[in-house]
Formats: C-alpha cells, sequence, structure tokens
C-alpha cells in the first residue's frame, strides 16, 4: 500500500494551478478529505519520467494537479470540449476522445491512471479496469466518488481488499481510492 503523510500533503503549494485555472474553478485550497487536488500532486512526485493518465477532465483541475512534477507527463482525455484544452502547462497535453482508442500511447511508460468519469456509476469504471487487464497494464489507479452512491460503493466494495486503499482522508469528500493494479 502507498504510505501518504497528511503534513506533505497539506504543504503542497499549489499556487501554479491556481493561476492556470478557469476562474471559478480554482478550489486548490481545499483541505485534504474535501477536494483530492493535494492529494493528486503528492502523488505526482512520488516517481519522474513517467506518464500519467487523467481520464474525465472536464474543466482540468486534476490533470494540473498531476502535473505538479513538471518531469512527468500527464496526458487528459474528455469525451467533449469542456474548456481545459486552453490551459497551457509544457507538461499536460489535452485529447478529446476516449483514451481506449488512443493507439499512441506508451503502456510500459503509464505508472498512474485517474479515473473520474461521468455518471459514477460503476459502470464505466468497470469497462476501464476490464480494459486495462485486456492491456495487461500494471501500476496505480486513482477512483474519484468512490462513496458518491451506492452504485459507486457497489463497485469499491467489488474491487479485492488487498489491493486498494480508501484514501477519502487525503482525497474528494465523495471518495477516493487507490487501486494497485495488476500488481503481484
Amino acid at each position: 500500500m502507498i504510505e501518504l503523510n497528511r503534513e506533505e500533503i497539506e504543504a503542497i503549494d499549489m499556487s501554479y494551478a491556481k493561476k492556470l485555472a478557469f476562474k471559478g474553478q480554482e478550489n486548490f485550497d481545499a483541505e485534504p478529505g474535501k477536494e483530492a487536488y493535494r492529494l493528486y500532486a503528492y502523488l505526482s512526485k512520488t516517481f519522474n519520467y513517467k506518464t500519467i493518465l487523467d481520464v474525465g477532465t472536464r474543466f482540468g483541475n486534476s490533470a494540473l494537479s498531476l502535473s505538479k512534477n513538471g518531469r512527468n507527463k500527464v496526458v487528459s482525455y474528455n469525451i467533449t470540449e469542456e474548456g481545459a484544452s486552453q490551459i497551457s502547462k509544457k507538461n499536460i497535453t489535452w485529447k478529446i476522445m476516449d483514451f481506449r482508442n488512443d493507439d499512441t500511447i506508451e503502456w510500459e511508460k503509464v505508472s498512474l491512471i485517474l479515473l473520474d468519469v461521468d455518471p459514477h456509476d460503476g459502470k464505466k469504471e468497470r469497462e476501464m479496469l476490464d480494459f486495462l487487464a485486456e492491456k495487461n497494464w500494471s501500476g496505480i489507479i486513482l477512483l474519484d466518488d468512490i462513496h458518491l452512491n451506492g452504485q459507486m460503493k457497489d463497485f469499491w466494495n467489488k474491487l479485492p481488499e488487498e489491493k486498494k486503499q480508501d484514501v477519502t482522508e487525503f482525497g474528494h469528500a465523495s471518495g477516493t481510492g487507490i487501486l494497485e493494479f495488476n500488481k503481484q
């Protein structure tokens, strides 16, 4: 399991993200347990020269957070354009497409994937985990909104206990989970 340090997470400077975010969307100062942005930035600093996939861009806040470590590359996916691609940061690439259709992904370089897709019903998340299993990918998956509703709770509860970690106290109020995917 991943060891998390509350003091270090709380101390992360998110000013870079606040400057780049859309006005009205710059809620990076929220404490861990309310918003997950500091957690995402913290986790990005646990490895170097890797790729992070952000699935479910929306306004780009998660990608901005995950881009904290400039030595990593963040590729952020959304099915529709919601404006995030107007944000310019050298280690973020914005793509308007389903990540499962992106043939340019170098899977051996991907260390972390954030899944935050609508609707939060556990079905899309399950489909994406099945896709990753077919790719024989292994790494860390961050799951947002694991306590949002009964469907997401059911999805979360069906994941193997020994491979998952509920990190809501450091993440988003509606639930944040870490899944060690396909790791032996």
